[in-house]
């Protein structure tokens, strides 16, 4: 006879079951060998992040947005001579990437996709510089064509405190885009024309600061002025040539035998002069990497500044004069500042004939006796730079053409030519005077050769 099953027979098994598993859940021991899974996990992870590392570096892709840029340059297209083209558009965010790989003393070549050595300096260098004012966009600058005709960038102006101490900003606009600028000058755009090696400056001082200059006659203002440049103070040296990436230092100081040097500049404020710019020559080259060009140290000067003096002359007594009730513009020249500095601009455009028919035998004089007699006895001449002015940026007028008679010059016979201002001329001015002035000195970077890209 069947019989069924004992009553609670289901619950015994069920009580059976749970204590198996209790003692199997008990039994089991945790160790490191179980994490095995992990190590793969961590492999893969690492990896990964190290090949999106690589081709973020090598700007196959976009840290921000992360689409494929390839950057790859092709002959898919010519113009002039057979310039390489770029197969893409290629923003600016991964173009600025490219340029900052390059150090200061290289360009970036698309060409290449690389960073190539720009042109070694050399004291038989022609010069064409230009002042450029930052309260205007510097766009205007980068994206001119005539740009190929210029050597040298003076962005203008920072002006050193009352106290002596020189702020890390300019006076105006974006400091962002002023370096944006400067990067994009350091490149090498053959599609467009654009010969790029373009050395930035940072001009200190300009006529509206010349009474802050006065002011470092105080030993302790002359201090803080001298230590805005050195490694021993973190407000011009990082800033101005970590983060603007600048070739060196313009001075416009444009103090005179004025009341406050005594109307004897060159007793009261030359021996100052002297000073800093000492310590600016010795700051740029402790700064300087093995691997780069050396700083440059230009000085503006004015054109009377090599006139003899003449007290008894009742017209005119030379480098010495001055005016009883007004601050003029005349000063003699410290002969120690030739040793101290790369250039020596002489500013024409502070010439004030007040009639142009006397200008124009000014200019004659200050070109055919100043500069080849008198000026090139204490200054060699692959050190004197010919300046030239557009427009509103002279004082008075000046003879017609004579800006293109002044880069003639200034290419034939000394170091160069510099205009002020490329600002001026651009906006106001068509582009008159740099077109003429670069043509005229056969002016520009000579870029190196670099054969063809296989």
């Amino acid at each position: 006879m069947r019989t069924g099953p004992r009553a609670g027979s289901l619950d015994t098994d069920d009580a059976s079951m749970s204590s198996t598993n209790v003692e199997k859940q008990e039994s089991f021991v945790h160790t490191f060998r179980h994490c095995w899974p992990l190590l793969f996990a961590l492999l893969f992870l690492g990896g990964t992040s190290f090949g999106v590392a690589t081709m973020v570096k090598t700007f196959e892709i976009d840290p921000i947005y992360g689409n494929w840029t390839m950057a790859q340059y092709r002959q898919d297209a010519t113009l002039g001579e057979g310039c390489r083209a770029v197969d893409h558009e290629v923003p600016w965010r991964e173009l600025k990437r490219k340029l900052l790989r390059c150090r200061r003393g290289q360009y970036y070549d698309p060409m290449h996709n690389d960073c190539a050595e720009c042109p070694a300096d050399s004291p038989d260098d022609k010069v064409f510089a230009v002042f450029w004012e930052t309260q205007s966009n510097c766009q205007n600058l980068v994206g001119n064509p005539h740009t190929r005709f210029l050597t040298h960038i003076m962005w203008s102006f920072v002006e050193p405190g009352e106290d002596g101490t020189v702020p890390s900003e300019f006076q105006y606009w974006s400091q962002e885009h002023i370096k944006d600028c400067i990067l994009q000058l350091r490149m090498y755009e053959i599609c467009i024309h654009d010969v790029r090696c373009i050395k930035n400056m940072v001009a200190i001082g300009g006529v509206t600061a010349r009474e802050r200059f006065l002011e470092l006659k105080d030993p302790a203002n002359l201090e803080r002025f001298k230590h805005s440049y050195t490694l021993k103070c973190d407000v011009v040296v990082v800033v101005a040539y970590v983060r603007f990436g600048f070739d060196g230092i313009d001075i416009d100081d444009e103090t005179g035998n004025m009341k406050g040097t005594h109307q004897d500049w060159l007793t009261h404020h030359g021996p100052v002069v002297v000073n800093y710019l000492q310590a600016l020559r010795d700051g740029l080259d402790a700064i300087q990497r093995p691997d780069e060009p050396r700083y440059l140290l230009t000085w503006d000067e004015f054109p009377s500044a090599w006139d003899p003096p003449d007290p008894a002359n009742e017209h005119y007594t030379g480098c010495i004069s001055f005016h009883e009730d007004y601050d003029g513009w005349h000063r003699c020249y410290e002969p120690r500042i030739s040793a101290l500095v790369d250039m020596v601009n002489v500013m024409f455009y502070n010439i004030d004939s007040g009639d142009v028919r006397i200008a124009s035998w000014v200019y004659e004089l200050v070109l055919k006796d100043t500069l080849p007699v008198k000026a090139a006895a204490v200054i060699p001449k692959n050190k004197i730079v010919v300046d030239a002015c557009s427009g509103q940026g002279c004082v008075s007028d000046q003879p017609i053409g004579q800006e293109v008679y002044n880069a003639g010059n200034g290419s034939a016979f000394y170091r160069g030519t510099m205009l002020w201002s490329a600002t001026i001329d651009i906006l106001l001015e068509n582009l008159s005077s740099i077109s003429r002035m670069g043509r005229a000195g056969n002016y520009g970077v000579k870029m190196p050769f670099r054969g063809k890209f296989t």
